[in-house]
């Protein structure tokens, strides 16, 4: 027996960005349901849960019970062993992540939301009535408006016309882990480069509280093949953390590509990694998917007048991220392509050089200009996307 819902929205994918874009709705006075096809919120956690603290309060209101720890400094590691330590000029944390959305999902169901979790949409076709089916199980949502935070695979985006193929080389297969063992260094983030350790990409090690960390790298896809990022990352953990204590070790792809574009079709909204927002550079996008939840959630919610959604203003999201957050994904794309081209000596070379002045205040783009400073064409160019 097929059992009908009907609501003003419905928001697909129940991380980050389709919380915080249902909790917007909701708070605009609109019905809204969140459907996850988890059974519980937050797991498993597919990142390192490093945030920064002024682009995630921009759109939510950090909790003191979500921080585990706080990043200090971050130390770049050469191919060959070398560090380099920037100290943090930013105020950035480590959060639980599944703690925090299993408040955030709280506070969305506070708002309004109506939140079904276990429950996966095979479909989003056109209502030909008006709005669209989302068809689940033995249930279909019908809404007038869809948010689709479903994640990399985006496979209802695909049905629906977007073109969601990934190219191999915007696209890392990443392998995930927590760690305790006492070589774990406090209030750190420490990336791990080169070719050994992960073709394309790199390591990972977040300082979680204690001795703790979580741990992960991404090969990039065309240096990769089955099992091989877990096979790395098991063999970097012996290695760094003999004997540590391994959990939650899972393996997901994540997003190294551009914005996706458009970001609206009719009365369908793409948010999060469904939509390709993710710091090409850097892997971060916590607050790109909270600032796309809360930019479709808000514009959404004013889109409707009499009861009715008007589609053709919900493109005023996809503006609003273009201002916003639009031009600084697609430079970390450009600065990704430079630097994916960097072979192991260059780096070591570099970190030589900085190494070498070690009382010297560091920076991320005191390190850039030393690391092009014998080519000031490509200089040139970094400094451009950096500006």
């Amino acid at each position: 027996m097929t059992i009908r819902r009907q609501f003003d929205m419905a928001v697909i994918g129940g991380g980050p960005a389709g919380i915080v874009a249902a909790t917007y709705a909701a708070q605009g006075g609109r019905k809204v349901c969140l459907i996850d096809r988890k059974k519980s919120p937050g797991f498993p956690v597919r990142c390192g849960e490093a945030i920064g603290l002024k682009g995630f309060t921009s759109s939510v209101a950090i909790k003191q019970e979500w921080i585990k720890s706080s990043i200090k400094y971050m130390k770049i590691v050469s191919p060959c062993g070398i560090g380099v330590t920037v100290p943090n000029s930013y105020e950035g944390y480590i959060v639980d992540r599944e703690k925090m959305e299993k408040d955030m999902t709280n506070e969305a169901t506070k708002a309004g939301t109506e939140f079904f979790s276990g429950v996966s949409i095979v479909s989003v076709t056109p209502d030909p009535k008006g709005g669209y089916e989302c068809r689940g199980g033995e249930t279909v949502f019908s809404a007038q408006c869809v948010i689709l935070a479903e994640g990399v695979e985006s496979r209802l985006a695909r049905n629906l016309g977007w073109a969601t193929h990934l190219k191999l080389g915007d696209l890392h297969s990443c392998a995930f882990a927590r760690i305790s063992h006492k070589n774990v260094e406090p209030n750190a983030c420490v990336f791990y480069l080169g070719s050994s350790r992960a073709p394309g990409g790199y390591v990972w090690v977040f300082h979680r509280g204690g001795e703790t960390a979580n741990v992960g790298l991404g090969v990039l896809g065309s240096r990769c093949h089955e099992g091989f990022p877990r096979e790395l990352l098991l063999k970097f953990i012996s290695e760094k953390f003999p004997g540590a204590n391994i959990s939650d070790l899972h393996c997901a792809g994540v997003p190294m590509g551009k914005w996706k574009k458009p970001l609206v079709k009719n009365g369908v909204m793409l948010v999060g990694d469904a939509a390709r927002m993710m710091n090409c550079v850097s892997g971060a996008g916590i607050a790109y998917a909270l600032f796309s939840g809360r930019a479709a959630g808000t514009v959404a919610a004013e889109s409707f007048d009499g009861g009715v959604c008007r589609h053709d203003m919900l493109k005023n999201y996809e503006k609003q991220w273009a201002s916003f957050y639009g031009k600084q994904q697609l430079r970390s794309f450009s600065l990704k392509e430079v630097m994916v081209g960097f072979s192991d000596d260059f780096l070591d070379d570099v970190a030589r050089s900085i190494s070498k002045n070690p009382g010297k205040k560091m920076s991320i783009l005191s390190i850039f200009i030393k690391a092009f400073s014998s080519r000031p064409l490509l200089l040139l160019k970094v400094m451009r996307l950096l500006r």
